[in-house]
């Protein structure tokens, strides 16, 4: 084997009685697509941060080229070739494209920026001047300019976070083929992590699997390791759960009426949205980041009270109603931000399970604190949550098990209509499995679930039928029977063939 052009050896970070990474050993060898697997705090993010320089470990060494690194820091990282595009963009929103490439003292391409733009814009397909402003892309667009940054900062080594959770399939499709070439042209050395096994067997190489803060298996080579052998090391065995569509649908349960919408800029987010959710049935919301989804969700539950059309929940007009009257309907919202707006942070397990109980309260809550533990071990036991103490803060828990909570504390009424906006994105695979038991375990006893995701897998998955938002219309709509992947992901980018 050729020497590493990264090397980390007996890598070990704590955080107070918490062992984040365990003697870990990683390397990265130049010109190769890695994948580094892993669930919910296994201890990816940890790893990734020693790379980049934030984390400072207890133990262990740092080879970069050969060379060891003693005291590993952000500017250090990024003078050695080493840069990371995290899941949140570090764009400046009023600033250009170039603005953007160029703000990095490292830069490489200021003599032959024209030049250099020009080349890279065609290996990731972006079809912008470098003068356009960041604010004025589109989701995908902006990923790849995030890319880019790395690029022009002269990065080796480009470690990756969830790129694709905000692109269509043909945006996934066409950065498979940028990272190919850059690290067969430019022999860039790319870190992927993911939670999605397909992503990893299309765009890897070689695959590293970690698990409680250890590195289990290393330098796999994809395309001779299974799923099955992958899901295994991350997390045992998973049994996944059996799909039926073949449910019987009852009466209408949610109606949304010539929906629309307009925002504090004047912009138009939601135009004319109508459909209807039977008993029994699951919706699929499908769409890329930023086209009315959360809008959508707002002005069903209650959030947004301001808008034009009617939202109806069993006959009942509630257009203009709020939470509270949405909730005696037996709604249930799972919002895209479980962390404050599903869960209130700073404040324990205990009370965050206890918030959708306070709302049946006509004067405040009137809940014993003996009813209340009671009530969230019934939770913890009915949908497998682990919490290490009821008292702790809701941010200890691991990101499934906060969304395990959040889920069971909406759904352990039995609602009769669902909104569940992006209930797994960031889980592992084992934490994807146990949400969505519970969604189709809620659509068999007669919900209707409106599904708003960005995981077209997902939406197959369980979903009856799905509607494509575009720019705050349904630019389609069909049953699952006669629905793929291909047009559904054309019509995400709003092309609807």
């Amino acid at each position: 084997m050729t020497v590493p052009i990264l090397e980390v050896k007996g890598i070990s970070k704590t955080f107070g009685k918490v062992k984040a990474l365990d003697s870990v050993d990683f390397y990265l060898q130049k010109g190769v697509v890695h994948g580094l697997l892993g669930e919910n705090g296994a201890g990816k993010s940890s790893l990734m941060n020693v790379l980049s320089g934030i984390y400072i470990p207890e133990q262990g060494t740092i080879k970069v080229q050969n060379k060891k690194i003693d005291r590993l820091n952000p500017e250090l990282a990024s003078s050695l070739g080493i840069g990371m595009v995290h899941q949140e963009f570090r764009l400046i929103e009023n600033f250009t494209i170039k603005d953007n490439l160029t703000l990095s003292k490292a830069n490489i391409f200021l003599e032959n920026f024209k030049e250099a733009y020009l080349k890279y814009s065609e290996i990731f397909s972006l079809n912008s001047s470098y003068n356009t402003l960041v604010k004025d892309l589109s989701v995908g667009e902006k990923q790849k300019v995030e890319i880019m940054k790395l690029i022009f900062k002269n990065s080796a080594i480009m470690l990756l976070d969830e790129p694709t959770a905000v692109l269509t399939p043909q945006e996934t499709s066409q950065l498979k083929i940028s990272l190919e070439t850059l690290s067969k042209e430019d022999e860039k050395t790319i870190v992927l992590i993911t939670h999605k096994l397909k992503e990893i067997k299309d765009f890897t190489e070689t695959i590293f699997v970690m698990k409680n803060g250890k590195m289990v298996a290393e330098n796999l080579q994809t395309d001779e390791v299974s799923d099955k052998h992958l899901i295994e090391l991350m997390m045992g065995e998973i049994k996944t759960i059996s799909i039926r569509k073949d449910n019987l649908k009852g009466e209408t349960k949610l109606e949304v009426q010539n929906i629309s919408l307009i925002n504090n800029d004047e912009v138009n987010v939601l135009n004319d949205i109508s459909f209807n959710i039977k008993s029994g049935e699951i919706l699929g919301v499908a769409g890329v980041s930023g086209n009315g989804q959360v809008e959508l969700a707002n002005v069903i539950c209650g959030i947004q009270q301001e808008f034009n059309g009617k939202v109806l929940i069993n006959s009942n007009d509630v257009s203009g109603k709020g939470v509270k009257s949405r909730k005696k309907l037996n709604l249930s919202y799972i919002p895209e931000n479980r962390l404050g707006v599903g869960l209130a942070p700073g404040v324990s397990v205990l009370d965050n399970s206890a918030i959708r109980e306070y709302f049946k309260a006509s004067y405040g809550p009137h809940l014993s604190k003996g009813k209340m533990v009671n009530y969230l071990n019934d939770l913890i036991k009915q949908f497998s949550i682990k919490a290490p103490d009821v008292k702790a803060e809701i941010s200890t828990l691991s990101g499934g098990n906060m969304q395990k909570l959040l889920m069971g504390r909406e759904l352990i009424s039995n609602p009769e209509v669902i909104v569940a906006a992006q209930p797994t994105r960031g889980l592992d695979v084992s934490a994807v499995e146990s949400i969505h038991k519970l969604i189709i375990n809620q659509r068999n006893e007669g919900s209707a679930v409106l599904l708003i995701s960005e995981d077209l897998d997902e939406l197959f998955k369980l979903s009856d039928r799905i509607i494509v938002l575009y720019e705050g219309r349904i630019i389609k709509e069909v049953d699952i029977e006669s629905a793929n992947i291909e047009s559904l992901g054309l019509a995400m980018a709003g092309i609807n063939e």
